[in-house]
Formats: C-alpha cells, sequence, structure tokens
C-alpha cells in the first residue's frame, strides 16, 4: 500500500531532490535491480548488467516495483512532535498516530493502542479515493493561489490609488496653504505699506523742521544786533516752532508703535495637532456585526430621518408629527422644532451645527417645495434658511460643496446657495423611482432607492448607472445610509429589513436585522460612529443596535 501511495504521489511530478540513489557512485539512481535489492545509475548498470545478466531490472518506468524511497520513509514515520522519533504505534481512542514518547506523555490512559504493523484500518480502495481528493484539493490550492496572486496585483492597484488620492489631497491642502499664506502675506504687505507711508511721511517731517530751525537759527544770529522788530519776530517764529516740534514728538510717541510681529492661528495649529492623519482608510465591504439585543429610545413617532452632530448630539426627524428633535448622548430629549411641512422626507447634515430638511405642501408637484436649513446651538434647535426649489423635495444628501436633492422621480444637484448644478438622473416610470439617496465617501457614486420596483439603483456621480440591485430582503427600500467606514445601508420597508450592500451597489453582503430583531417597516437607518452603533428609524420608535 505505501509504494503504490509513493508511485500515487511521485507521478504527480515534483522538482525534488533524489529520492534513490546509485548504489555504487551515489547518482541520480534510474534503475533498480530486484535480484540485488540495490539502485543504479545509466553508467553503472552496465556494468551490473555484465556481471549480472540474469537479473531483473526495473527502469523508473515502472515504479511501483521499486522500493519505498527513504525520503518517503522518513516523511511519513517521523513523528509530526517528536522529530528524531518514528511513529511506531496508533491509539485507535484519539485516531492518532503515536511515537513511544507521545504514547508515555499523552495515552497512557488509552486502552486501545496497537503497533503500526498489527494495524489494517485502510485498504488499496482508500488509497486510490486518497489521491482522488489530493486532485481535488491541489485543484482548490490552485484557485486559492490564483486568487491570492490576483488579490496581490490588486493591493498593489490599490496602494498606488490610495497613494494618488492622499497626493492629490495634499496637493489640496498645499494649494489651500499657500492661498492663506496669500492672504496673510497681503495683509502684512498692507501693513507694511501703511507704516512705510507713514514713517516716511514722519521723516520728511523731521527734515523739514529741522532745516525750518536751521534757518531760523541763522535768521536769530543775523538780526540780533541790527533791528529789534525782525529779532522779536524771529524769536516768536522759534518758539511757535518748538512747540510745533514737541507735539509732534507728542504724537509720534504715543499713537505709533511700529514693532509689528506674527501670531501664527492657535486654532490651526491646534486643529492640525489633533489629526491623525490625512484621513482614513476604509473598508467599505467589511460586514457590520450586529448584536441581536437592542434598545429603543423613548420617542413615539415615525421617524424619516436620522443624524448625529460631531459634539455626539444626535437629530431625528418625526414625519408624523412635523417635528425635528435633538437628543443628547444618551438619547434623551434636548430641543424639540415644531412646525415642520406635513411632508417632510428627510434630513442631512451640512455643518457641524446645522442640517437641512426637505418640506412640502403637499404630495404633488405643484405648491412649495424647499430646503429648510436648521440650526443647533446651545443645545436648542432654531430655523435657519430656507431654499425654495421648483421640484418635490424627497431625498438629500451632502458632499463637500453639493446637495443632491431628489424629487421621486428625480436627483438633482445643487449648490449650497440653492443654485441648480444640473439633473443627474431620471425616471419617470413611476412617482417614486427616485426615492432617497446618500453619495459615498469618494463622492463618486450615489445611492438611490426605487420604491416602486423595489431597487437600489448606483449611478455614477455624472449620472451613468452603474448598478441596478434587487433582493428578497429589499422590499419596497426607502432609506439608504453610508457609514463612515464607507458601508452602505438599506431599509427594506415591507421587507422588515436592514441589509448591507457592497460599494458597487451590486450584491448583498449581509441582512444585518430583520422583524425577529424588532425591525418593524423601517424608515431610515444611521450608523452612529460615536457610539458604534446603527440607528434604525421604524413604526412609533427607533431602535439602537451596538455593533460586535
Amino acid at each position: 500500500m505505501a509504494s503504490n501511495l509513493e508511485s500515487s504521489l511521485s507521478t504527480k511530478g515534483s522538482d525534488t531532490i533524489w529520492d534513490f540513489s546509485c548504489e555504487a557512485c551515489k547518482n541520480e539512481a534510474q534503475f533498480y535491480c530486484e535480484g540485488c535489492s540495490k539502485c543504479y545509475c545509466e553508467n553503472c548498470v552496465i556494468l551490473h548488467n555484465q556481471l549480472f545478466n540474469s537479473h531483473s531490472l526495473f527502469g523508473r518506468e515502472q515504479m511501483e516495483k521499486w522500493p519505498i524511497a527513504k525520503s518517503t520513509l522518513d516523511i511519513l514515520e517521523q513523528c509530526g512532535e517528536h522529530s528524531d522519533e518514528k511513529i511506531k504505534l496508533f491509539c485507535e481512542d484519539h485516531s492518532q498516530l503515536c511515537c513511544v514518547i507521545c504514547v508515555v506523555q499523552h495515552h497512557r490512559a488509552c486502552s486501545k493502542i496497537s503497533p503500526i504493523e498489527e494495524t489494517s484500518k485502510y485498504s488499496t480502495a482508500d488509497v486510490h479515493q486518497l489521491s482522488s481528493n489530493i486532485d481535488k484539493i491541489q485543484e482548490e490550492l490552485k484557485k486559492l493561489k490564483d486568487k491570492a496572486e490576483c488579490n496581490l496585483l490588486s493591493l498593489e492597484g490599490t496602494y498606488k490609488r490610495i497613494k494618488e488620492e492622499i497626493d492629490t489631497v495634499r496637493q489640496k491642502i498645499n494649494t489651500d496653504l499657500d492661498r492663506l499664506e496669500k492672504a496673510t502675506m497681503q495683509e502684512v504687505d498692507k501693513l507694511i505699506a501703511s507704516s512705510t507711508i507713514y514713517i516716511t511721511k514722519e521723516r520728511d517731517t523731521c527734515n523739514s523742521i529741522a532745516e525750518s530751525l536751521l534757518c531760523l537759527s541763522k535768521a536769530v544770529n543775523e538780526v540780533c544786533n541790527k533791528s529789534s522788530k525782525l529779532l522779536f519776530i524771529a524769536l516768536e517764529k522759534y518758539q511757535q516752532q518748538i512747540k510745533d516740534f514737541e507735539l509732534f514728538i507728542k504724537e509720534s510717541k504715543n499713537t505709533h508703535d511700529y514693532g509689528i510681529q506674527f501670531a501664527p492661528s492657535i486654532d490651526f495649529e491646534k486643529y492640525l495637532f489633533q489629526l491623525t492623519g490625512l484621513g482614513k482608510v476604509v473598508h467599505p465591504n467589511k460586514v457590520i456585526l450586529l448584536q441581536k439585543k437592542s434598545e429603543k429610545m423613548s420617542l413615539s413617532g415615525s421617524f424619516y430621518a436620522i443624524c448625529e452632530l460631531p459634539t455626539r448630539e444626535t437629530l431625528v426627524l418625526d414625519y408624523g408629527n412635523n417635528k425635528v428633535t435633538l437628543l443628547d448622548n444618551k438619547y434623551q430629549c434636548l430641543s424639540c422644532l415644531s412646525g415642520l411641512s406635513s411632508y417632510s422626507y428627510e434630513m442631512c447634515l451640512i455643518s457641524s451645527s446645522e442640517v437641512v430638511v426637505t418640506m412640502n405642501e403637499n404630495y404633488k408637484d405643484d405648491g412649495l417645495h424647499c430646503l429648510q436649513m436648521i440650526n443647533t446651538k446651545n443645545g436648542r434647535l432654531e430655523m435657519g434658511r430656507k431654499l425654495q426649489l421648483n421640484h418635490r423635495c424627497v431625498g438629500i444628501a451632502h458632499h463637500k460643496d453639493d446637495l443632491y436633492v431628489t424629487s421621486g422621480t428625480a436627483l438633482y444637484q445643487y449648490t449650497l446657495t440653492g443654485t441648480l448644478v444640473k439633473k443627474l438622473y431620471e425616471d419617470k416610470t413611476n412617482s417614486n423611482t427616485v426615492y432617497k439617496c446618500a453619495v459615498n465617501l469618494m463622492g463618486d457614486k450615489i445611492y438611490i432607492t426605487n420604491m416602486d420596483k423595489h431597487t437600489l439603483r448606483t449611478p455614477a456621480i455624472d449620472g451613468t448607472v452603474i448598478s441596478t440591485f434587487s433582493d428578497p430582503d429589499l422590499n419596497n427600500p426607502r432609506g439608504v445610509h453610508v457609514t463612515p467606514g464607507g458601508q452602505v445601508l438599506v431599509c427594506g420597508y415591507a421587507s422588515n429589513t436592514i441589509i448591507q450592500v457592497d460599494s458597487q451597489g451590486k450584491n448583498k453582503l449581509a441582512t444585518l436585522a430583520t422583524q425577529k430583531d424588532g425591525v418593524t417597516r423601517p424608515c431610515s437607518v444611521f450608523f452612529s460612529f460615536s457610539t458604534d452603533s446603527v440607528l434604525v428609524g421604524v413604526e412609533r420608535n427607533v431602535i439602537v443596535f451596538k455593533e460586535t
């Protein structure tokens, strides 16, 4: 059996060291003599044949008639735990091969320990099955190896891409620093120029006074003994000139200080010191694992949108009661702002203390449609500016200096001041084909929920659709959210699910929560970076799932 196995393994081909050596010269053996029980190389076998021409020789093509190679014996008989010992026993209690030391250390209490020679557990058929299994494993290993090679190449490409993106960020920072330096130098230039003008004027005044005093001094000396009248006039002028000079000196000392210095921005340096890098390296396809045990907030309403402030307060948009509520980090109410329109669907953060809510007078395209800004100040909510749009406002997302607004059938790009940039995407096959949206971290993809067709659409930033995703766990999708780590979360309103989709919007990575976890008719989903929790706006409440 062992020789068959050795033959099976050797036929797989391996660029190995010599498994058999010539008995005479120690070169690689090519023949085995059954009569001599020895191996010979191509040269030495000639002499052997002259002496023993009646012996049977077997070449490499008849390896099944050769003895077992020493290298094979070493591989098979060597104990895995004690390299200097050979396997001599088999413990049936543990189904383990053992050397003598193994038995002493680990198998003293075992009842069924037999010498290998007395153990007959396998047959020739098992060897063939093993060979077949080895072939399958080799195929799987090749696939894994090829995949690993592709992943290594992909990692190289990822490294280059991220390096280019970091370089781009650095160039933008350099550009901003150049702008700040230019603005600061313009201030310095302006200050130096105005100071130069005044100091030059001051210097010229000094020269003028000095020349005037010199002239008067000469005049006094000249008329001193000649005319009392002219002397009186000269001395009066002299005294007045001295008074003017003293006033000039006093004003110069009291009102002008030219010790100009540069004071670096403490806030700027403090901000840079707090940073740990130019950005975050994220893994958008890493599956979020949630604890099945959840908690509910002490709220009541239909929560169509959730977002979080940098100060860790949470904002929730209550569609049913037309209000926004500000919660502290323990989800207790700090402030409420009522009086929103009856059709307020979505909300997103646009600055550290300002959110924007989509509002409509009615469900149709006519009537007032606007983006209502809401400010947070000292734990209070205040109405801010309002941007009126000429179409229904449903979903909204913010990235850098742009707002992305959905109308139910189209996706628009606006500036933060409400100026329309362009219409990016449109689907008029029904009324809620372009419902809510979210922008990925890079700002090159937008995820759109299509309630009517039960799909998630992912267009590029130019509006070209990259992918369309559907799944039984995504029925009547509503809210969509991109986490700080780049993961894409979507609500299945009718399927009572929260699912995670890959960054391309093509495949489902996981179903994170279902009706068994308390998720009933979810309208919104949000990942809280400060608490590592997924917040889900469900029917009449908000559920908090902690990440494991």
